[in-house]
């Protein structure tokens, strides 16, 4: 058997080939994306609705909207499942989207906790700041640079949201949740870009 010795140099360049094959992979966050977004961008809409147009149908609508957390819920889970499947490598951005996320939803958490009387005051003022903080930082990070437009868009439009009726809220959170998750992830999804 001829055994050939790696030197030291080609020890280096096998782990940097590997490090950058690792950086260069694309993650599956384009699914998620694309799933809070039509979740959260139908319960805004649906609650736009409810408030501007109250009545006993809409009050029904109201009602019914906390399932579509549960259903975004069980396609992300689902989602989750196919991409352990599916991924040979685990993408180094996987880690960023992970802990931004949670840190976005205990965030999003100690708003409600903590302003109990004004929880969708909250929920709203919440998705734009912090949904738009983490898109932002994620996309700096990865250099997609819709995710760093929508995320600042997103941080712009909360200013409006204490100055607005109810139903304003609702609508401009809307437009938020478009620029920061539908939006970037349909053009994650599409393009070529490694995010």
């Amino acid at each position: 058997m001829n055994q050939e010795k790696l030197t030291t140099e080609d020890s280096i360049y096998i782990i940097e080939q590997s490090l950058k094959q690792a950086a260069n992979q694309k993650t599956g966050a384009s699914n998620y994306y694309i799933i809070w977004g039509t979740v959260l961008l139908i319960v805004l809409i649906a609650n736009f609705i409810v408030f501007r147009f109250p009545n006993e149908t809409t009050a029904s609508i109201a009602n019914a909207l906390p399932i579509l957390f549960a259903v975004g819920g069980i396609l992300s889970f689902l989602q989750s499942r196919k991409d352990d499947k599916n991924e040979t490598v685990v993408p180094i951005n996987e880690k960023l989207y992970m802990y931004a996320w949670v840190g976005a939803s205990i965030g999003l958490g100690a708003i409600f906790i903590g302003n109990p009387g004004h929880i969708m005051d909250g929920f709203c003022l919440g998705i734009l700041l912090m949904f738009g903080v983490v898109n932002f930082i994620i996309g700096g990070m990865t250099k997609f640079k819709p995710l760093i437009i929508g995320g600042a868009l997103s941080m712009l439009l909360a200013v409006f949201i204490p100055n607005v009726t109810m139903d304003y809220k609702f609508l401009i959170t809307a437009i938020g949740v478009l620029s920061i998750c539908l939006i970037p992830g349909l053009l994650m999804k599409n393009t070529k870009a490694i995010v």
